[in-house]
């Protein structure tokens, strides 16, 4: 809303990276770790309304809430390994994150990934759904995911090289 847009740098460099509507740095934070302003692969990165960024730091099985001048405000440790989080449009906006099965391969993590968790902005789970695997009710590595509308979803998933409209 300030004009301002951030990176996640997760591959390279573990850090958030805040640009100007000019495309022009302002900030970076973020260290390799696991503590606070540390990650370990910051996979996906959504905004909200008031400014908030909500970066999913795949590594250390987290969601990490920091505000518009990238100070860490929250944690968000109970949604498994997020690879994606998208936050809906509207007036009441809902955070989504997905608990990837990570390779698509290693059926050993099947039953502790594949969901899709929807949440309150301050963290609290409203509830999820899906299981991991590769069927057409499954989920296996949830790349990205659209969620302009808090009923409609759209999830790409890696190794599947599938988009799924999940409503």
């Amino acid at each position: 809303p300030q004009g301002y847009f951030f990176v996640s740098d997760g591959y390279g460099d573990p850090r958030v990276v805040k640009f100007d509507k000019n495309a022009r740095f302002t900030k970076a934070a973020g260290t390799r770790g696991n503590g606070p302003l540390q990650f370990s692969t910051p996979h996906a990165i959504s905004v909200d309304a008031k400014g908030m960024v909500y970066v999913a730091d795949r590594g250390n099985s987290r969601i990490v809430v920091l505000d518009n001048d990238l100070n860490q405000k929250a944690v968000y440790d109970n949604v498994g390994a997020p690879w994606a989080v998208c936050i809906t449009q509207g007036a009441h906006q809902y955070l989504y994150t997905s608990n990837s099965f990570p390779t698509g391969n290693n059926f050993d993590q099947v039953k502790d990934t594949g969901e899709v968790y929807k949440m309150e902005l301050d963290g609290k789970v409203l509830g999820r759904f899906g299981t991991g695997g590769h069927g057409p009710n499954e989920f296996s590595s949830i790349h990205q995911m659209d969620c302009r509308d808090e009923n409609t979803l759209y999830v790409a998933e890696i190794t599947q090289w599938r988009v799924k409209k999940v409503t």
